[in-house]
């Protein structure tokens, strides 16, 4: 799968450089049976302080965060990502690279559960976003979106998804933001998406996290997860995170689907 380089757009205080051998690894929805084992991810560096209100940041948006399940041709090859709940209609907001052109998409919600089917109702390749509908999902509960902006260097997140595709609870990892505005660039498939305004958090993350939820200690969604990268190797066969994610501002990325954050 290729790998670009991450390249800095805007400085910040306490930004990390990427060094010589740093790229941006693609999340493609992890593909049943390819990886396996693997216990809880590794907590990021938080100062205990704020380790109360991640928990309960983490309580106020599982309900809102899904599972997604794409079968991505008649073979029945499966891809296991993640998708943030955004209105009370049903509406998934997830990453294009995690259902693709699938011919059958499924949610579960909070991770547990019967699995929903969905449709998809926005794709948006060029930006790495896509849009679904939980079939009759109107009994769901949509998360509560922050404003991306307000953010700042240093402050406490987490990141939530369906690391590994493992069954069961989702998996919500703490951290903290390193940098507001990144350029990164990734390829889906035969091409190469290029995004810019991109939050990086110094937060471990797994195949399966992509469209996972970056939140905030107040527990409102502040971007889309899409990429991540790691200077340290991985050897052949094994499991290992990635420790820094990267992700799309929320309010960016509505606005690119054409939804913005007023509906």
């Amino acid at each position: 799968m290729s790998v670009q380089a991450v390249q800095p757009e805007r400085g910040g205080r306490g930004r990390l450089r990427p060094g010589p051998g740093r790229g941006v690894a693609l999340f493609a929805g992890l593909v049943v049976g390819l990886l396996t084992g693997a216990g809880a991810p590794i907590e990021g560096e938080v100062p205990p302080q704020h380790t109360e209100s991640l928990t309960a940041a983490s309580r106020q948006v599982d309900p809102s965060v899904v599972d997604t399940i794409t079968f991505a041709d008649p073979a029945g090859t499966q891809l296991l990502g993640t998708g943030i709940i955004v209105s009370s209609t049903g509406l998934v907001l997830t990453d294009y690279h995690v259902i693709r052109d699938g011919v059958f998409i499924g949610v579960r919600v909070g991770g547990r559960g019967a699995v929903h089917p969905a449709s998809v109702i926005i794709s948006n390749p060029s930006d790495d976003l896509a849009l679904l509908q939980i079939e009759g999902g109107g009994w769901v509960k949509p998360a509560v979106l922050g404003i991306a902006s307000t953010a700042r260097v240093g402050d406490p997140v987490l990141a939530i998804g369906n690391a590994l595709g493992l069954d069961g609870a989702l998996r919500a990892v703490s951290g903290r933001l390193v940098a507001l505005r990144r350029s990164v660039s990734y390829g889906v498939g035969s091409s190469v998406v290029s995004l810019a305004g991109i939050l990086e958090a110094a937060t471990p993350v797994f195949a399966g996290d992509s469209g996972g939820a970056l939140v905030d200690g107040q527990g409102r969604v502040i971007g889309v997860i899409a990429a991540g990268s790691d200077d340290a190797p991985c050897p052949r066969g094994a499991v290992c995170p990635l420790h820094l994610a990267y992700a799309i501002p929320i309010g960016q990325a509505m606005d690119q689907i054409g939804y913005g954050q007023g509906f």
